[in-house]
């Protein structure tokens, strides 16, 4: 596969200048199969979603003046929050907005741990004796950001083990009998990073909500939108029901705004009182809320992406599969969740593909866990896709798959 210019050289003073001007253009690759060209490094490790809805852009483009740009938005961006409200069935009152989903979690996360631990003698001591008193409660395979975040500050978390050869099921029965022993925080992404599959409905939800008032339920829905509400019911709208739900989202995905840094939970108005104490106002600029608003009020750009994101699943899971020796797991999500059979490594495959400036996601061994024949792949567009099938098929010494030609 050879390094070539976009341009095409042609005879007499007209070629003259368009080699002067590939000579300063960028490097790009263009495949032997001619499709549209690939901007190396081509970076596949990151979830962050591939296209914005048109209502973000049409948004975007009004701020076409110098002017455009001079004022703030309101300090609490009413504005947005109404409409996330409206959507997900809630007051403007139970909208907390940060600067992404990670932020969030960093944030409220300990301030929820540490309250809940002095709310209680008995847990104080746990926590002085074994860091016991409020302990987290996941899945073995998760986001792995906030478990390991917990076990760095020297906090219990308790696994629940997901088993892919069943899928990666939540096993909730073991979640109910792991909060029959003590309360705690259960933190759930749903669906689930990195398996894609939906870990837990809402009707299987609720029975625990109303059991463990103690416990807290994080349920982390940065995908959800991936999701067909028809198949998947959002969980959401439970929020002002049940004073121990907290919901996170984020716009990095689905909405494909990483750039523009908007993530916001939905909890109970004294926690997002308290939130909004510990940070600046105007922390969402007019800019970004305006292109979150006009996503939010774009209804064609989620059934669309479904359906995008469906057909390339299928394209790389038919690709991995004609490769052999790759196993791939159903997804509602934008990514792929895959592992090696054959005794081959996911840090292997990541570190060949790194070689070429392609990056994919290996997973790192975490607790009592390996996760050694793992990788995980997040759709590109679908030139870059076949792009990535055929050089997973060089590194492996595999035929090209068929759907990558």
């Amino acid at each position: 596969m050879g390094r070539e210019s976009p341009f095409t050289l042609r005879a007499g003073a007209a070629g003259l200048v368009l080699l002067a001007l590939a000579m300063s253009a960028p490097v790009t690759l263009r495949d032997s199969q001619v499709e549209p060209q690939i901007s190396l490094p081509l970076n596949l490790g990151l979830n962050d979603g591939t296209y914005a809805p048109q209502g973000a852009i049409d948004a975007l483009q009004t701020f076409d003046s110098r002017t455009s740009l001079r004022n703030y938005s309101l300090p609490e961006n009413d504005q947005l929050r109404e409409v996330i409200a409206e959507l997900d069935g809630v007051s403007a009152d139970h909208v907390f907005l940060h600067n992404g989903s990670g932020p969030i979690l960093k944030l409220c996360i300990p301030h929820i741990i540490r309250t809940q631990i002095k709310s209680s003698v008995g847990r104080v001591l746990k926590h002085l004796t074994s860091k016991s008193g409020y302990p987290i409660i996941t899945g073995s395979f998760t986001y792995s950001k906030v478990p390991k975040k917990a076990m760095g500050l020297g906090l219990k978390v308790e696994m629940i083990p997901l088993d892919p050869d069943k899928g990666f099921a939540f096993d909730v029965d073991r979640l109910d009998a792991t909060l029959r022993k003590g309360d705690g925080l259960v933190y759930i992404t749903n669906p689930n990073n990195p398996t894609g599959n939906v870990l837990i409905t809402r009707d299987q939800l609720i029975p625990l909500l109303e059991r463990y008032p103690g416990s807290r339920f994080w349920i982390d829905e940065a995908y959800v939108q991936y999701a067909d509400p028809a198949e998947h019911a959002y969980i959401s709208s439970l929020v002002s029901r049940f004073p121990n739900l907290l919901v996170s989202r984020t716009f990095s995905f689905a909405y494909g705004m990483a750039a523009v840094r908007i993530g916001y939970l939905l909890t109970q108005p004294e926690l997002v009182r308290e939130f909004w104490r510990q940070l600046t106002d105007y922390r969402i600029g007019t800019l970004q809320e305006r292109m979150a608003i006009g996503a939010l009020r774009d209804e064609q750009h989620l059934p669309w992406l479904r359906e995008t994101c469906a057909a390339q699943r299928k394209l790389l899971r038919e690709g991995l599969a004609e490769i052999g020796g790759i196993e791939s797991f159903d997804s509602v999500t934008n990514f792929v969740f895959a592992r090696f059979t054959d005794g081959r490594t996911g840090k292997m495959l990541a570190d060949k593909l790194e070689e070429r400036q392609i990056l994919i996601k290996a997973l790192e061994p975490f607790g009592p866990y390996s996760y050694e024949p793992y990788f995980r792949i997040t759709l590109g567009l679908e030139h870059e896709n076949r792009y990535l099938l055929r050089n997973i098929a060089e590194v492996l010494g595999a035929p090209i798959p068929s759907v990558a030609g």
